[in-house]
């Protein structure tokens, strides 16, 4: 991503197949939120079961920049999560987490899964 605009980011996952963000709602914010903060957030499989990155969805929080960067470092010490992005006025401030964001229809790889093998015969 070379915009680092919410609305590019936003417009990013749609053309990567996920479907609409689910509102995270942890300890809203009180205030009127005239900055724009936003953190969105990719659970990980301790979340959510899921077999594809579509069904863990993405997640967002909306609120003031104070309130923003609370719930950020509540989820940076939770740490279940596959990509972290935070924006204050529109802006990427933060990134945490894997830096590619696979297509909503990959699947998920776990380190449970068996290897492959490719001697079968």
């Amino acid at each position: 991503m070379n915009d680092s605009s919410r609305s590019a980011f936003e417009a990013e996952l749609r053309g990567l197949g996920y479907d609409e963000l689910d509102s995270y709602d942890w300890d809203p914010c009180p205030h009127a939120a005239t900055d724009g903060g936003a953190v969105f957030v990719m659970p990980t499989r301790d979340y959510r079961d899921a077999e594809t990155y579509g069904q863990l969805g993405w997640l967002v929080y909306d609120g003031c920049k104070e309130c923003s960067l609370s719930c950020t470092h509540v989820l940076l010490c939770g740490g279940l999560f596959t990509h972290l992005r935070v924006f204050v006025g529109g802006v990427l401030t933060e990134s945490f987490g894997a830096a590619e964001i696979r297509p909503a229809a990959a699947p998920i790889e776990s380190d449970d899964d068996p290897p492959e093998d490719e001697d079968d015969e």
